[in-house]
């Protein structure tokens, strides 16, 4: 026996008509209908909401009629009409305003503002800028390096310098950026101030920390076997990988700390460096990496030590008041950390087994100062510059 035929049957028959009808032919209710009542109920309660709008916009003449206009002066902001306004019309207007408040010793010191030229350029970020470096130089506070943290640890300061002279070479055959260079550096830093290794494990350590470096800056970054290739086989596939995973959790998968580039790059902005200038100074910034007793100096200050060592050898002038107020840093605080950076360069140039940085020292000599490696040394990096 069939079940009887009632009204709620046939409304399920024809939603299941709809349901099995192609989207395109089923019949769409005008926007002004639509709500979030499902199926043939909506139908049924429209004639309600219908009659509770009238009802409600009664009521509302209603109060108009017998209340009283409210004055202009208690009118609630909120009521008053808001002019929409475009985000980039207000800043370019607030960019323009002369009556603009400026820091105080911008107006004594008569300090430029390097970042004006850029306010219409989206990609440097003028209005804002300011506040990233501020807030890069409280992450290097926050992430800093503890000075001679090798102590009492089976690896020595000579070992790391050779080892990442050897980075510089892999650095050098797989076409890395230098930013890969530095966070490396960072990395194995890091994670070795609070985690003794053994010797036989300090390079799986280096061929890692360069692997997460160039998984975070190289567009194209070489694979676990590369890595495994340069290290002549020493260590597997799964060793590689293992390390990676202890790494990033000692670390807490903390990997943003800044590196020496930024700095320097907002340094050579505000200097207006030429490219001499800007690649003595890059050299600079590496030979510091090598140097066991500045592993502790903030990357900020290695950046404007390295960049006022390369003006006061090229002889590009002295340190001026625009770099002191946009670097943070004084010609005094520097002196300690360049005449660290020149008598590093020192021992690299008489005698070292470190034949990569000696090669780069060599193909800077000579692309900045067309002489000879002699001339250069015994010249420009004397100590009387310092």
């Amino acid at each position: 026996m069939s079940p009887p035929v009632t009204r709620a049957s046939s409304r399920l028959a024809v939603v299941q008509r709809r349901a099995v009808a192609p989207y395109l032919l089923r019949s769409r209710a005008p926007l002004g209908n639509a709500s979030n009542v499902l199926g043939v109920h909506r139908a049924a309660d429209e004639p309600k909401r219908q009659k509770a709008a009238r009802v409600k916009k009664d009521n509302a003449k209603t109060k108009r009629a017998t209340a009283k206009p409210p004055s202009t002066e208690n009118r609630n902001i909120s009521e008053q009409p808001v002019a929409h306004t475009d985000v980039c019309q207000d800043s370019e207007h607030l960019q323009k305003r002369s009556d603009a408040p400026q820091a105080c010793s911008c107006l004594l010191l008569n300090i430029p503002d390097v970042d004006s030229a850029d306010a219409g350029d989206a990609q440097m970020c003028s209005e804002y800028v300011r506040n990233i470096y501020a807030y890069l130089q409280q992450l290097e506070v926050a992430m800093a390096i503890r000075q001679r943290y090798l102590e009492g640890q089976e690896v020595s300061g000579d070992m790391r310098a050779v080892t990442i002279d050897w980075l510089m070479q892999v650095q050098r055959e797989f076409k890395l950026q230098q930013e890969t260079l530095f966070m490396t550096v960072s990395i194995i830093d890091s994670f070795l101030q609070n985690n003794p290794v053994p010797k036989k494990y300090l390079q799986l350590v280096c061929v890692t920390a360069m692997l997460l470096a160039s998984k975070y800056e190289e567009m194209y970054p070489p694979t676990v076997g590369d890595f495994v290739f340069v290290s002549d086989d020493a260590y597997s596939c799964g060793d590689v990988r293992r390390m990676e995973r202890i790494i990033l959790k000692r670390l807490d998968y903390s990997l943003g700390r800044p590196i020496p580039t930024l700095f320097l790059q907002r340094a050579c902005k505000v200097g207006q460096a030429g490219p001499r200038e800007r690649e003595l100074a890059s050299f600079l910034m590496e030979l510091a990496v090598l140097d066991y007793d500045l592993v502790h100096v903030p990357p900020s200050l290695a950046a404007a030590a390295a960049f006022a060592a390369s003006r006061r050898i090229l002889g590009s002038g002295p340190w001026s008041a625009s770099l002191q107020h946009y670097t943070g840093y004084s010609e005094e605080t520097l002196a300690p950390v360049m005449q660290a950076i020149v008598r590093t360069l020192e021992n690299v140039t008489e005698q070292c087994k470190l034949q990569e940085i000696k090669s780069r020292y060599v193909k800077v000599s000579s692309s900045i100062c067309e002489i000879d490696v002699d001339g250069f040394s015994s010249d420009l990096w004397c100590k009387d510059r310092f």
